[in-house]
């Protein structure tokens, strides 16, 4: 009964943070999209149209309708944005970034079939969902693509004065480029290299070549635009994945994003602040290596990216660099604590959660991986000084909350995989059972000791996530700390015999 009531209370308070998140995120992001409808309507009018006759009594509700549906999409975008991305707590950070490209892909796509000698069929609307594929997932590149579709239909509607483009010209045109986009978000993959990446962005556009002469004869055009339509359907989308690339780059530093180019980066050893943690605290740094091995296998278990599992594990113990000594891995005879009373002992252990948080924005680290500097022991209590200050305490008990480090809880399932694989790593190195079944009983209770402390109770985890995770790392880590076979001496005598 108390269960049912305490999942209840859970149940109630996590639509209560839900609802606190998305109402934040809102206010945070509306004025934006408004300024961004607003924005590509104007700009439609005042390069398709006659931008001072748009606004007359005449005309004054063609456009009102016109500025209410760009609001309305780009209301539909900021909701379908928190939907894909409210779990990785980037929501604001991503619809900024998707507007922006959004903004950029329609402003090419209006403007370049506008320079002489180009069609309507020279629209780059896979701009937008080559650049949003690797920075933030398919879903928002997807929607994206969707949402500059539809803006542009309502802006080619618009009546200009010369009537340069009629409406069955600019539909197929956008139709074509925008399933071009499409279907480079399907074929695309996120953990390509920049070279193939780049390959398969400029090979895939031929695929929707023959829709583009099919839509062409059944306009009733069979003259030279056929070929020019073709080359220029083709030449856009050829020119969008030119250009996605130093876009990637200039985003990716502008918003800190963490795209697996990056990722890459940050994961090789040679990166100042990993060499630092190899140098100052090589016991951290082996440590986090074997995290690093553990959070990959399971986020490919559980479907994340196992690119940011591996570069977080590294990272996520750089706040020991601030006193390397005090933690056991980088002890050998001498420890510290030894000398001082259990609450300066914690003190020193549980800041570094926050001294990497600094550390790993001071190093412009992505976000996600700043977050799980902080959250990767979540409010757990420090379990060995907590002990050794109640043995000498005289008399009574000691608040645990004094003990505990400051949080916050994972928000993330990779932040509760670091947090996973970083426990039973630290505590299999210091003792490792010789059984499998004492193995597995001691996993399972490390675990079990972090789902009774709540510590998964702020992200989207579930029981069946874990299952699989303690699956994984039973399978994986007897490999990493695997036993040295006991060569046996011999005598050199009994082994080489003269003949």
């Amino acid at each position: 009964m108390i269960d049912d009531i305490r999942d209840i209370s859970r149940a109630e308070k996590e639509k209560a943070i839900a609802r606190r998140k998305f109402s934040r995120y809102f206010g945070q992001c509306f004025l934006g999209a408004i300024i961004a409808g607003v924005g590509m309507m104007l700009f439609a009018l005042f390069i398709i149209g006659d931008f001072m006759a748009a606004f007359t009594l005449e005309n004054a509700l063609a456009t009102s309708g016109r500025l209410v549906t760009a609001v309305a999409l780009m209301m539909i975008l900021l909701v379908g944005i928190y939907r894909y991305t409210e779990k990785k707590g980037t929501s604001t950070r991503d619809f900024y970034l998707t507007v922006i490209l959004i903004l950029l892909t329609f402003m090419a796509s209006i403007g370049v079939p506008q320079i002489q000698d180009l069609n309507i069929y020279a629209m780059p609307i896979a701009l937008a969902t080559l650049v949003l594929i690797e920075l933030i997932d398919r879903r928002t590149a997807t929607l994206a693509t969707c949402t500059v579709a539809v803006m542009l239909t309502i802006s080619f509607m618009i009546k200009s004065t010369d009537q340069t483009y009629l409406l069955e010209q600019v539909m197929p045109a956008i139709i074509c480029n925008s399933l071009c986009a499409i279907i480079v978000n399907f074929y695309e993959k996120k953990h390509l290299t920049r070279l193939k990446f780049l390959l398969v962005s400029m090979v895939t556009p031929l695929i929707i070549q023959p829709l583009v002469v099919m839509l062409t004869l059944a306009s009733g055009d069979t003259s030279m635009n056929l070929l020019w339509n073709v080359l220029n359907c083709y030449g856009a989308n050829v020119a969008a994945s030119l250009v996605f690339m130093p876009l990637v780059a200039i985003f990716e530093g502008i918003f800190n994003i963490a795209d697996d180019f990056r990722l890459n980066e940050l994961c090789s050893l040679s990166n100042p602040l990993l060499k630092r943690l190899a140098s100052e605290a090589p016991g951290t740094f082996n440590h986090s290596l074997v995290v690093g091995n553990l959070a990959e296998a399971c986020a490919s278990a559980i479907g994340e990216n196992p690119n940011m599992a591996r570069c977080a594990a590294y990272y996520h113990d750089i706040g020991k660099l601030k006193a390397p000594i005090y933690f056991s891995e980088n002890q050998s005879s001498y420890n510290p604590h030894d000398e001082l009373i259990p609450e300066v002992s914690v003190s020193m252990i549980t800041s570094h959660t926050l001294f990497g948080e600094i550390l790993a924005k001071q190093n412009r680290l992505p976000q996600e991986i700043v977050a799980i500097c902080r959250e990767h022991h979540g409010t757990s209590p420090v379990g060995y000084f907590y002990r050794k200050a109640l043995t000498l305490k005289e008399e009574g008990d000691l608040a645990v909350d004094k003990y505990t480090y400051a949080g916050p809880k994972p928000q993330t399932k990779i932040a509760a995989i670091i947090m996973i694989a970083d426990t039973i790593e630290a505590a299999m190195r210091a003792y490792m059972p010789d059984t499998k079944e004492e193995f597995e009983a001691r996993i399972n209770k490390l675990v079990d000791e972090k789902l009774e402390l709540r510590q998964f109770d702020e992200c989207p985890i579930t029981m069946g996530d874990i299952a699989t995770i303690k699956r994984t790392i039973i399978e994986v880590l007897p490999s990493i700390h695997h036993g040295r076979i006991n060569y046996e001496k011999k005598n050199r005598a009994n082994t080489f015999k003269k003949q």
